[in-house]
């Protein structure tokens, strides 16, 4: 009974920290600031590498010396003993932590064996607080680290690196870069970058924060300025969860909203059924494509043979190889004559929607109107007194509202529904919103109409 009783106070707990932690991460994504996703996985790596088990534990033990302070107190798991930070992370429902781990894992792996096979060169494509240069230089102390990152981001990781080795190794240069305005090929050629060594390039969490011409202009600089026989390592988003037409795969849903609400929407995402075709196009030969169900077996099963914990299924992760230039030309050629989409932009499938009543049309647009003139007020008028959602209550979507729709401007904002099932005065709903630029999932599943006449939000409860 202690123990249940334990276990429900600390589900309490991380809820209040992940309200409050959704707060600092609104704030955190302001233009000249460091992206919070890179805090959150250095969170999620300190975490993991505390696993007791050797077999799933997560190898990035200086995670925790570049954990941002702030943080502590603040981020669901951290500072707890790992048994009860993993109640936290499965509290999460999305399996992100788990994916952290296993990509880790997974990227370390392929690091070592391209060092192994005497490889110089290695890039760090968005490095946020990666520590893979001060983990391998001592088994691999002639191999130079580039870290490439946006400025704010790039300063606030010297400053960390300082303070932990006390100087700026010499076998690391820090690369800041903006990729509106600068191209990789310009900025690390100002680095004493070369071209004419074997590269390993680490991309990782990236791809999917980014617009389809940016990872269509890194995938082309990897293949045509680098040495045959360098590699890069990256990993990519469903694309029909970008897209906001299937939002099934486990921990999907809670993710594309919650980083969205940071200020970081996902962007970009690539058709598995197209992937080799867009790597071939992009002159890459594809050496792995590694999805949820592979990543468990490799990197999640522990010492008993359980598995650690169930992974975000919405991601995936590439290994390519860069050919010989006659190979690269054929592979190039061979793309373009299979009539992949991926020789072009990669296709939105078109969304079924579905018809409404004229009632619960006006609801929705009202509120639509609400969310685009920045008005709380009139948001949470369209909300039941009764509503809950997963323990959310109607004073917790006022504070996700107030980050996502006040603190930052709105210019569209437009509920597209993908399922209505009305029940006498109640609806089951789903679909997504349509941002600029991008969707989130619609992650209230039922509305009410009320005595007063109004259809009103009411969340899942039974």
């Amino acid at each position: 009974m202690e123990a249940c009783s334990n276990t429900r106070r600390l589900i309490t707990i991380v809820f209040v920290m992940a309200v409050v932690l959704t707060a600092v991460q609104a704030r955190a994504v302001d233009p000249g600031k460091t992206s919070y996703t890179a805090e959150a996985v250095c969170a999620f790596r300190s975490i993991g590498a505390t696993d007791p088990d050797p077999k799933t534990r997560n190898p990035d033990n200086m995670a925790r010396l570049f954990l941002n302070p702030a943080l502590q107190g603040h981020f669901p798991g951290l500072g707890l003993p790992y048994e009860e930070a993993q109640v936290a992370m499965d509290w999460l429902k999305n399996g992100v932590f788990y994916y952290v781990s296993a990509r880790t894992l997974h990227m370390d792996a392929l690091l070592r064996q391209a060092l192994r096979s005497g490889f110089q060169q290695v890039v760090v494509l968005g490095a946020g607080f990666d520590s893979r240069a001060y983990r391998f230089h001592q088994n691999y102390p002639d191999v130079r680290f580039f870290e490439i990152d946006l400025p704010a981001t790039s300063e606030d990781k010297q400053r960390r690196v300082q303070s932990i080795l006390r100087r700026i190794p010499d076998w690391v240069t820090f690369v800041s870069i903006d990729f509106n305005t600068q191209t990789l090929e310009a900025v690390l050629n100002k680095a004493r970058f070369s071209a004419d060594q074997r590269t390993f390039y680490l991309w990782e969490g990236v791809t999917y924060f980014i617009s389809e011409s940016g990872v269509d202009h890194t995938l082309r600089f990897v293949a045509d300025h680098s040495a045959p026989g360098s590699q890069i390592v990256f990993d990519y988003m469903l694309a029909n969860v970008v897209q906001g037409t299937d939002y099934s795969a486990y921990g999907a849903r809670a993710t594309v909203y919650r980083v969205a609400l940071m200020g970081e929407p996902y962007t970009f995402g690539i058709d598995p059924r197209y992937l080799k075709a867009f790597v071939n196009l992009r002159g890459l030969e594809l050496l792995s494509d590694l999805g949820p169900q592979e990543l468990t077996q490799r990197y999640l099963i522990r010492s008993t043979g359980a598995v650690s914990g169930r992974i975000a299924e919405f991601l995936r992760i590439v290994h390519a190889r860069v050919p010989e230039p006659a190979q690269r030309i054929l592979l190039r050629h061979d793309a373009r004559a299979s009539g992949s989409p991926a020789s072009g932009k990669l296709p939105v499938p078109a969304v079924e929607k579905v018809s409404v009543p004229d009632d619960v049309q006006q609801f929705l647009s009202a509120f639509c109107d609400s969310c685009r003139a920045a008005d709380l007020t009139g948001m949470m008028t369209h909300f039941s007194r009764e509503y809950l959602l997963d323990g959310m209550t109607k004073q917790g979507v006022a504070v996700f509202l107030q980050r996502a729709c006040v603190d930052r401007p709105v210019l569209e904002y437009r509920i597209i529904l993908t399922r209505y099932d009305q029940s006498g005065n109640s609806a089951k709903i789903d679909g997504y919103v349509q941002h600029s630029g991008y969707r989130t999932p619609l992650m209230t599943p039922e509305i009410v109409r009320e005595p007063d006449g109004h259809w009103r939000w009411y969340g899942n409860q039974k």
